[in-house]
């Protein structure tokens, strides 16, 4: 194979990527989305579970944004932001603290005693 030939192929690899990379994102978000809405509510509320600070995936809950913020009140969450942003290969995080916490009180400004 003379290196005319090499360096073509080696210039169509990306391309030939892509549809790759898009069946496996395809195949992942088939994946996530597993039961109905209320199996993916209770398996919100369940990864709330008691912490003061939660990071979830978007992309493992897969429901609607007005529900995760219903299921995260009901928890007795506040919703704080996301992480980073939402890309085709990265989808974002939302973040929740636990209202009356301790990350909930620095979060608002609130000084906390010191542990002794």
């Amino acid at each position: 194979m003379s290196p005319g030939w090499v360096l073509l192929l080696v210039a169509l690899l990306p391309a030939a990527l892509w549809p790759v990379a898009l069946a496996a994102v395809a195949a992942r978000r088939a994946l996530r989305r597993r039961g109905d809405v209320r199996v993916r509510r209770l398996r919100l509320a369940r990864m709330l579970g008691t912490a003061d600070l939660v990071a979830v995936p978007t992309s493992d809950v897969d429901l609607p944004e007005p529900t995760v913020l219903a299921v995260a009140a009901d928890a007795g969450f506040r919703f704080l932001g996301y992480e980073r942003g939402d890309t085709l290969l990265r989808r974002r995080v939302g973040v929740f603290v636990r209202v009356g916490g301790e990350v909930d009180a620095v979060t608002r400004g609130i000084r906390v005693p010191a542990p002794r």
